[in-house]
């Protein structure tokens, strides 16, 4: 009787149980680190590829975005509030790289699809370099601020530790926002031109161009409870000058756990639907 041979198939791409996809994403993200910091070079190659100017459109497109809106404001409402180009301009660069992040990990499957047909490899570092190589991006758009800051004047003291927890909670927000979308847009284009009119909305629904004080007292927990973005980018806009922050210890903690959350629930969500969703690319 003749045996029958049996061919053994690897499965680069299993689905990751829910629950474990937070261990497996830290423990890929470890053992990749290397190839990982190869892809935020290259984003800073492509990025400003062709451009005379280069790295410079880091500072030039913020400020550029910050007169269009001070020009607006000030033509409309015929004025503004305190310090409103330093703010203005604080608030434009980090929604900026909150939007960039996010666009970026849902894009990321589809943007790479090249590579992924061609080698396997943990698909979840593109997010992640992403959100790096912004980060960078984000400390050279930062350079303006300094002679704002000396010319409005600024005060040292404890409030400026705010603006780093700022930072870091809508990175891992839009990060988390980007692996759940990240399946969803690579099977359905919709998602991206839905996402794309959404952030539009969610800028001017932020205190970006306005402050805090325009929404009614009543209103304004429940305003932060759903809007995390919002908290961060009060927290960094009055940390940068050492305001005291019109909000609470209490809302900053639930925006930070509304944020970590996202984040679990998006790379599990990856983790889960990554592989079936790569093989229909």
């Amino acid at each position: 009787m003749e045996g029958k041979s049996e061919k053994s198939y690897v499965v680069l791409n299993p689905p990751v149980k829910f629950q474990y996809g937070l261990i497996e994403y830290f423990r890929n993200i470890i053992h990749s680190k290397e190839m990982m910091m190869q892809f935020v070079k290259r984003d800073f190659r492509i990025k400003y590829r062709g451009s005379v100017l280069g790295y410079l459109w880091s500072l030039l497109g913020p400020i550029l975005h910050c007169m269009v809106y001070y020009t607006l404001i000030v033509l409309i409402r015929g004025g503004g509030y305190a310090r409103q180009p330093l703010w203005l301009f604080g608030g434009i660069i980090l929604f900026q790289f909150f939007r960039e992040t996010l666009e970026g990990g849902m894009r990321s499957l589809i943007s790479n699809q090249g590579l992924i047909k061609r080698i396997y490899f943990p698909r979840e570092i593109f997010a992640t370099s992403n959100m790096i190589s912004k980060l960078i991006f984000l400390m050279f758009a930062t350079v303006p601020l300094f002679p704002l800051l000396y010319y409005y004047g600024f005060e040292i003291n404890y409030n400026q530790l705010y603006v780093f927890p700022a930072i870091f909670g809508l990175s891992i927000l839009a990060l988390g926002m980007g692996f759940l979308l990240s399946c969803a847009h690579t099977t359905y284009a919709d998602v991206g031109l839905f996402m794309k009119y959404l952030l539009t909305f969610l800028f001017f629904l932020s205190p970006i161009l306005w402050t805090l004080d325009n929404i009614p007292e009543e209103w304004l927990e429940m305003y932060l409870a759903i809007n995390p973005v919002a908290v961060f980018l009060t927290m960094f806009r009055y940390g940068l000058d050492g305001t005291t922050l019109p909000i609470g210890a209490i809302i900053m903690a639930r925006a930070f756990v509304t944020s970590i959350l996202i984040l679990i629930t998006g790379i599990s969500v990856f983790k889960k639907f990554e592989g079936s969703v790569i093989r229909h690319i």
